[in-house]
């Protein structure tokens, strides 16, 4: 049962995750395919607009002519420093960079353009641009083309703020730019000598571009959510639904179980009465016969009991448990008569030793007579003796009748006694010869008692023997 539990419980987790995996891995092939088109129409018309306004010019409208000024203007110069003088050159142009970025940053004309674009088209007003110098070539003397600007590499003048993976930041304010949000990369160039060409980007996004995407894709999420929530409601309905008919069935096996655990007692005794009245000396007396006749229709009145009352376990509680007066002593005789018949030929004895006074006492004498059985079979197969010894005991006390059932068997260690009464549970001590049952004798006793309104004790010494306890309220 419980291998099967396991790979059930495996199988449903295993569907589980992979459904749920299936459910993640589209949903994220949604988020996915959303970045890649989010604001395809707003950068289209970005575009469009921008790259009319610089369509003779370069970086922003006008920049070209702070970009001349300082790259055209010191060319013939900075050809010179190349040709003759490798660390001057690097020094001259770090200075003529240094000051064009200054000034593209100072006579940047984009944040009016790009404002003017969000108002004609009606763009959100959140949206924020990113405009990047990307490289600078010279081209010298006889196509000589020379890189004196390349990004992710260290410039002195250019503080870390202004760098970008992409190159040296001129104007905007989006701070982290990714490519998706790419409006245009431009590079403007030409063949002749003496010369420049230039690479630079417009980038243009929201600074949260995730959230927003996120919150665009909340209708997806959320039915992905109420997906997998269904799947979990349903696994937890259909694996309580199993869980229930998993118990039922147990319930139907244990009932079966305890079934014939209590059959084979009274079985028993009707079958060695049987046998002795079978004994030609027996016979002889006709007085013997009579003792075992009543000892036969009582024990076939309980097998008629077994049938009426067993086959209807929820009857042992206290509301509706069918109980009778009885006189606890003659009960008890009747019981230990009943089962030394069974007992005959072995060296056992369960001896009584009854309370000089009458105990009248409310109990259900089906129930009653299974828990002593039980206990009485417990204390046999639990006994190691060659003298096997079972003493019943009756004591008024406090207005409290203790029926003490003691016996000389091996005993139950401390740490086990608080588990004997749980449902198949059976000690098995190591070493000793394996010892047959269901493990359900000493939990119907416990359910008996409980039914009652009893309590029990148990004491216990191994190698001596252990005493149980029932407690009637007189």
């Amino acid at each position: 049962m419980t291998y099967t539990l396991g790979v059930h419980k495996s199988i449903s987790l295993l569907g589980f995750v992979v459904l749920t995996s299936v459910l993640f891995y589209l949903t994220y092939n949604t988020f996915r395919l959303r970045n890649e088109q989010y604001q395809a129409v707003e950068k289209a018309l970005i575009n469009e607009r921008y790259t009319q306004r610089i369509r003779n010019d370069k970086v922003f409208p006008g920049g070209v002519a702070i970009t001349d000024r300082y790259l055209m203007t010191h060319i013939h110069a900075l050809e010179a420093a190349y040709q003759h003088d490798l660390d001057s050159f690097e020094r001259y142009k770090n200075r003529v960079l240094d000051s064009m970025f200054h000034s593209l940053r100072a006579g940047n004309t984009m944040d009016s353009l790009f404002a003017e674009i969000k108002t004609e088209y009606h763009l959100d007003p959140e949206l924020e641009y990113l405009l990047t110098i990307n490289s600078i070539q010279l081209v010298f003397s006889n196509d000589n083309v020379v890189d004196i600007y390349r990004p992710n590499q260290p410039y002195p003048f250019m503080p870390d703020s202004l760098g970008t993976r992409y190159g040296m930041y001129i104007g905007g304010a989006l701070r982290r730019p990714l490519p998706q949000n790419q409006i245009t990369r431009l590079t403007v160039s030409s063949t002749s000598d003496y010369n420049y060409w230039m690479t630079f980007s417009l980038h243009a996004d929201h600074q949260n571009r995730i959230w927003h995407i996120v919150q665009l894709m909340m209708p997806t999420f959320l039915l992905a959510l109420f997906a997998i929530s269904c799947v979990v409601f349903i696994y937890y309905v259909t694996y309580r639904n199993w869980l229930r008919q998993r118990k039922l069935a147990d319930m139907k096996s244990d009932f079966l179980n305890s079934i014939t655990h209590e059959f084979n007692t009274p079985l028993s005794t009707i079958i060695v009465a049987t046998k002795n009245m079978q004994n030609d000396k027996i016979l002889a007396d006709g007085e013997n016969i009579k003792p075992l006749t009543k000892i036969i229709e009582r024990q076939s009145l309980r097998l008629q009991k077994l049938f009426d009352q067993v086959m209807d376990i929820t009857k042992m509680d206290n509301t509706s448990l069918q109980k009778e007066p009885c006189e606890l002593n003659q009960l008890l005789d009747e019981i230990i008569t009943d089962y030394n018949v069974k007992l005959s030929a072995q060296d056992i004895a369960v001896r009584l030793n009854a309370a000089k006074a009458p105990l009248i006492v409310e109990l259900n004498r089906f129930f009653f007579t299974t828990m002593l059985f039980n206990l009485f079979d417990n204390a046999i197969k639990y006994n190691s003796s060659e003298h096997k010894r079972i003493t019943v005991d009756p004591e008024v006390s406090d207005g409290v009748i203790n029926l003490q059932i003691s016996d000389n068997g091996t005993g139950i260690p401390d740490s086990e006694i608080e588990h004997i009464f749980e449902k198949f549970y059976r000690f098995q001590r190591q070493g000793a010869p394996h010892v047959s049952g269901l493990g359900l004798g000493l939990y119907y006793t416990y359910q008996c008692i409980k039914s009652h309104g009893w309590t029990l004790s148990v004491a216990s010494k191994e190698q001596v023997g252990s005493r149980f306890t029932i407690h009637i309220p007189l």
